[in-house]
């Protein structure tokens, strides 16, 4: 399974509260009614930024671009990608919106889960880390420190600490930028980051004490300064929102109705989504 990844914020002469209502609820009514995003998305989930909390609270400063939510795509391959982008009821019907802004960070990604807390469940504070690497650092060098030396140093002073619920580190997987033509996505950045990892917390404040409490902090960082641009590096806090899940055992949704060819939903579909003026014209010029 992998993960593709974005982050964005409201668009330019818009609010965070108007982006987080309509991407909350008409862009979920879009994604659950068309049949191509639940079968090519394994699992979807929503994540909105938490207000209240400052850069400097966290390990690494705010985005400039100040990333207000976060949608992460469970697939099975690199081609559903494309093929849930570019097909027809997703152009037809998803395009002419535009939720939040046209500027994203664009990802995607192996994951690995590295820590579970047992009983664990979806949903609540998670903190996110999008980790640049220094420009002399290459990829291979970077993966190597990030699963072996940083894993380790977050499961010991942190994860087994009791410090949060679940540990998962993502490692970059290369994406062709003509994956995006033409869609939503076009003006997203791609490859920015060397990796992201994920630490859900009980609370707020529960996310802060990673960087307040100066032991932590430093044993969190210990060593990343010949690997990891701190910089450049930047911090999410956000609310999870699982919208569908066909995959995790214990957690999983049902499917939709559109997937089903006898719904009400599938029929409508079978209509299509265009050309709906042409009824008229078509009645007006048809032989008597």
């Amino acid at each position: 399974m992998m993960k593709f990844t974005l982050a964005s914020r409201h668009p330019d002469g818009g609010t965070r509260e108007r982006y987080f209502y309509e991407w909350s609820i008409i862009h979920v009514a879009l994604m659950i009614t068309g049949p191509h995003a639940p079968q090519a998305f394994r699992r979807y989930v929503q994540h909105f930024a938490v207000s209240g909390v400052s850069g400097e609270e966290l390990l690494y400063p705010f985005s400039q671009e100040d990333w207000e939510s976060f949608a992460e795509h469970w697939v099975e391959k690199y081609e559903d990608i494309a093929h849930s982008l570019h097909a027809p009821d997703y152009v037809q019907r998803m395009q002419p919106h535009r939720f939040g802004s046209q500027k994203f960070i664009t990802g995607l990604s192996n994951f690995e889960v590295v820590y579970e807390k047992r009983g664990f469940r979806s949903g609540g504070i998670k903190l996110i880390h999008f980790l640049k690497s220094r420009p002399e650092v290459s990829q291979e060098e970077f993966n190597a420190w990030f699963c072996q030396q940083r894993g380790r140093r977050i499961l010991d002073s942190v994860c087994n600490a009791g410090l949060v619920e679940k540990y998962v580190r993502n490692v970059p997987v290369s994406l062709d930028p003509a994956t995006f033509r033409g869609t939503l996505f076009e003006l997203g950045s791609i490859g920015l980051y060397a990796g992201m990892e994920e630490l859900w917390c009980e609370t707020v404040e529960g996310a802060i004490r990673l960087r307040r409490d100066q032991q932590i902090c430093d044993q969190i960082r210990a060593n990343e300064r010949d690997f990891v641009d701190r910089e450049g590096s930047i911090s999410m806090i956000v609310k999870e929102r699982v919208v569908w899940d066909f995959v995790t055992p214990g957690e999983m949704t049902p499917q939709p109705a559109i997937l089903n060819p006898t719904s009400l939903e599938a029929l409508i579909d079978q209509q299509g989504y265009s050309d709906f003026d042409k009824t008229e014209e078509t009645r007006r010029t048809a032989p008597s």
